[in-house]
């Protein structure tokens, strides 16, 4: 028997309450239609964001060190869906 589980995780901004000009960036992960989001503490001008991308938008330093850490978070949160898959797996006697 099958079952159809969904994993996605997607990076999405809102407008900063401090500051008009910036956007701060959540993590959003949805699992099987359920819907959590993560405050990543950091922030972009509303000009560098690419909002179908996910991601920033330019090349200078702090584009691409921010770009890099939201594919560290991204890759962090594929290994912790595989660890929560793997357990399950055992758990249920799935493991191939």
């Amino acid at each position: 028997m099958q079952t159809n589980n969904t994993f996605t995780v997607i990076f999405l901004t809102r407008k900063s309450r401090s500051n008009s000009q910036k956007l701060s960036i959540y993590s959003r992960i949805t699992v099987d239609g359920k819907r959590s989001e993560i405050s990543l503490k950091r922030s972009v001008s509303v000009c560098n964001w690419d909002t179908a991308k996910g991601r920033a938008r330019g090349a200078t330093q702090n584009i691409r060190i921010l770009n890099k850490y939201l594919d560290l978070v991204y890759g962090q949160l594929l290994g912790c869906h595989k660890q929560l898959y793997i357990l399950h797996c055992k758990k249920n006697r799935l493991f191939i």
